[in-house]
């Protein structure tokens, strides 16, 4: 036994993820879902009714943003909905209330718009031409 060099036990590598928008989704599922009573706006009905029906609705959904189009569409909708529901509901008074649904709704539909491909953030990829050659332009040719 060789004592002058410990063993060292590999740890095993955490999972890769491929896509982190649904985790950052159901994040901010979870975030609404606490949000009244962190913020102290429990009191306003039309915001927790809100809020119950936002989380019971959409949170199934979110998280299938990366895996279905049609999912993160419909997410965007429900984005939307969140920003303007202070207005709407007539719970905008509280400033608290709408600057957090404002936030947290636009923050919602701004990824699902990424994950339904309606955003360019995360998609820009340079391509080089083959070989290392410019391209001609039309204008090069025409000479």
């Amino acid at each position: 036994m060789n004592v002058s060099s410990p063993s060292r036990m590999k740890l095993p590598s955490p999972p890769r993820v491929a896509d982190r928008r649904p985790i950052a989704a159901g994040a901010l599922i979870a975030w609404i879902a606490v949000s009244p009573w962190v913020w102290g706006f429990s009191g306003a009905h039309p915001a927790v009714a809100n809020h119950v029906f936002l989380v019971l609705g959409f949170g199934p959904i979110a998280v299938m943003i990366a895996a279905l189009r049609p999912a993160a569409i419909v997410t965007i909708g429900g984005g939307l909905w969140l920003a303007l529901s202070p207005w709407i509901l007539g719970y905008a008074a509280d400033h608290v209330a709408w600057l957090n649904e404002l936030l947290t709704g636009g923050l919602l539909s701004l990824l699902a718009a990424n994950a339904a491909g309606l955003t360019g953030l995360g998609r820009v990829r340079l391509r080089r031409p083959r070989g290392g050659q410019r391209r001609r332009t039309q204008a090069a040719v025409d000479q």
